[in-house]
């Protein structure tokens, strides 16, 4: 049955470790999202990108490396999370190595994909020999559908993407993922140290387990993108991995690479979630990265989680907090605070909610003669600001105010701290850092 061109077919990408299946999942979505190193098990969570053949969508998922046998706690739940993504799955590519051949868990993974119809079994690492005779050592794993390619060269992923559309066109109605209807997006990305609980958060957001959760600090290293609606938005949502001091991370690691793709989830983000381990506080890389976080100008909830711990004295422990906050946090007043409990979905709703408000109080435009009376009205209560001359709104995400001095006086940053102060009793820019920039070209006097 031919689906219509608004229907997502899911691909799942399995396999044993370093067959390349983040390298076919970044050939295939054209760009580099996921983190590809020659190091087995670089992939954990599952990774999801979107890309269109022959005028269908389709959402493709990366996994972690198939293992059998004894396995660590990262091992044994990214084990569980490629489980859950062969489940989800329209169509699954069984990825192989070509140089290394058929091996004894390629065999454990094809004895488990022999009575599915929907999977396709890709001969990676091809690179230069794309003989048709070289697929017939592959027969004994039983796989219908097969193809040679080289993700690394992109050669025969034409042919790979070919074949799905053969597969996706038999697929019945019911496999069918509908896309919703279009609504206003707000970015939001997760951040803070490892350990954080992040990714807990996103499974409690998600009401599934896409995410890997354990006590080993750094299990997250890819930047994982989901979608979900709230409030009447769509609520694009990134989680990250933890961010440690860039002086102890090796350039070109693994580390290395997830620290990038943290960044960069700020830099496209509208509001960003920083999250804190109530059980430990704020240190100085908090400090240090909600400063950058602020430079950013993005929107910021700050998020106190695993408030479970406290016990049956949440309220004083709260208390105590709040003031400790408002000593360390005494350049960002306006910095809202939720305390939570991501295990336990404790105020995760209302977390929801606080970004759905943030969005709702955005404002586009501010009238001129209402910055003028309000220019005026700080003058007169501070007549130390009298040398500014004019006030104007310049753009509203984040929030950009211009001022205009005489006598080419520069401002003094006491001055545009009250002016800013003034400006908040007025309006509201709830979670937003606030600019106020000297037009130098509008100098009078």
């Amino acid at each position: 049955m031919n689906m219509s061109n608004n229907d997502t077919i899911s691909i799942a990408l399995i396999g044993r470790p370093n067959v390349g299946k983040s390298t076919l999942f970044n050939r295939l979505i054209k760009q580099r999202k996921a983190i590809e190193t020659p190091i087995a098990g670089t992939t954990r969570d599952r990774l999801y990108g979107d890309f269109i053949w022959r005028g269908r969508d389709y959402q493709i998922i990366d996994t972690a490396g198939l293992l059998y046998g004894n396995q660590n706690e990262i091992e044994a739940e990214s084990y569980k999370s490629t489980q859950i993504a062969i489940g989800q799955a329209d169509i699954i590519v069984f990825i192989v190595d070509y140089r290394q051949g058929v091996t004894d868990i390629d065999l454990e993974i094809a004895k488990s994909l022999r009575k599915k119809d929907n999977v396709i079994l890709a001969i990676n690492k091809c690179d230069s020999n794309f003989d048709q005779e070289k697929l017939l050592p592959y027969r004994r794993l039983g796989i219908g559908h097969s193809v040679l390619v080289s993700a690394i060269s992109g050669r025969n992923s034409g042919d790979l993407l070919d074949m799905l559309e053969e597969v996706a066109a038999r697929l019945p109605a019911q496999n069918k993922i509908f896309r919703q209807d279009d609504k206003k997006v707000i970015n939001l990305s997760i951040i803070g140290r490892p350990n954080s609980g992040k990714s807990t958060l996103l499974n409690t957001i998600l009401g599934e387990e896409k995410m890997i959760v354990s006590s080993e600090p750094g299990t997250t290293r890819d930047a994982q993108e989901f979608s979900f609606d709230h409030g009447g938005f769509r609520i694009n949502l990134v989680d990250t991995a933890g961010i440690r001091r860039k002086s102890k991370i090796k350039i070109g690691s693994i580390e290395g690479y997830a620290l990038l793709r943290s960044f960069r989830a700020i830099k496209d983000a509208d509001t960003i979630i920083y999250m804190i381990d109530a059980s430990e506080g704020i240190v100085s890389l908090d400090l240090s990265l909600l400063g950058e976080a602020e430079q950013s100008g993005r929107a910021i909830i700050l998020v106190i989680n695993k408030i479970d711990l406290w016990g049956e004295d949440t309220e004083t422990a709260m208390a105590r907090f709040v003031a400790k906050l408002q000593k360390e946090l005494n350049f960002m007043p306006w910095l809202p605070v939720v305390f939570v409990s991501a295990k336990n979905s404790t105020n995760v709703a209302k977390l929801l909610n606080q970004v759905v408000k943030i969005e709702q109080e955005s404002i586009a435009t501010i009238e001129q003669n209402d910055l003028t009376r309000l220019l005026d009205d700080a003058k007169e209560r501070n007549s130390q600001i009298g040398y500014i001359t004019g006030l104007t709104f310049a753009c509203a995400k984040p929030p950009v105010f211009k001022i205009t001095t005489k006598k080419n006086k520069k401002p003094h940053f006491s001055h545009l701290r009250y002016l800013e102060n003034r400006i908040r009793d007025v309006y509201v820019f709830r979670a937003r850092p606030l600019f106020i920039d000297w037009d130098k070209r509008g100098k009078t006097g």
